[in-house]
């Protein structure tokens, strides 16, 4: 079995490339394969000659450079890091530092959707291979979850539009989406400015009660456009 060390001296160094590349970039790329274990039923690690080792764990794939695989940097649940390094893996199979460093990455990356989606149900699917994986802010990766939790997040507005009232959709669409006046609506509808607000309070309210949103000055609307 290949060490780190012997792995390392294998394959080109990209651990100073700026973007990493997409699963399927690496694929068409043509870089020969140097090394991959299979690692029970569902893990799989692969080298590449280029420099890079794509990890999928399931249908969960990150893609990293090999020679990122220096000292391991864990901590534990009071912050405090603890430090393994590199010469503890330099002589071992070379699959065990790119495990932990796969499986970390991958955790990094679930972390971060549930920040940007606010533990929506939502995993990054590899359909495609269109995976990309590094850790870094211009990782396209956000570009792609924040797609997703924008979709996600118009379907459950959707969903909750269609429990109000024809008149409550309007009242709102009409005040918060085309930032029309109260007073102008209310003239349209035929009814009062008094009625208009209501309405839009109580949709507000019900909005913010969904999403667990707590608004202490709602006395001072936020939405509201007063007229000049």
């Amino acid at each position: 079995m290949m060490t780190l060390r012997e792995l390392m001296n294998k394959v080109d160094d990209a651990s100073r490339v700026e973007r990493v590349p997409s699963v399927i970039k690496i694929v068409e790329s043509g870089s020969p394969v140097v090394s991959s274990v299979k690692m029970g039923d569902e893990i799989e690690v692969t080298a590449f000659k280029n420099g890079f080792v794509i990890y999928q764990n399931g249908i969960r794939a990150t893609v990293f450079p090999l020679h990122k695989c220096m000292d391991y940097v864990e901590k534990d649940v009071t912050q405090k890091e603890h430090v393994l390094p590199f010469k503890a893996f330099a002589d071992q199979p070379w699959q065990i530092r790119a495990f932990m460093e796969g499986e970390k990455r991958l955790v990094h990356n679930m972390n971060s959707r549930r920040r940007y989606a606010n533990e929506l149900s939502y995993d990054a699917y590899i359909e495609g291979w269109n995976m990309l994986s590094d850790e870094g802010e211009a990782d396209p990766l956000r570009k792609i979850l924040e797609e997703e939790i924008r979709k996600e997040e118009n379907d459950k507005l959707h969903s909750i539009l269609a429990t109000f009232t024809e008149k409550q959709r309007f009242i709102l669409f009409q005040c918060i989406v085309y930032g029309r006046m109260q007073i102008d609506v209310a003239n349209e509808m035929g009814t009062t400015r008094m009625n208009v607000t209501i309405s839009l309070k109580k949709s507000l309210d019900k909005l913010r009660e969904i999403y667990g949103v707590s608004d202490q000055k709602f006395g001072t609307n936020h939405f509201y456009r007063p007229e000049e």
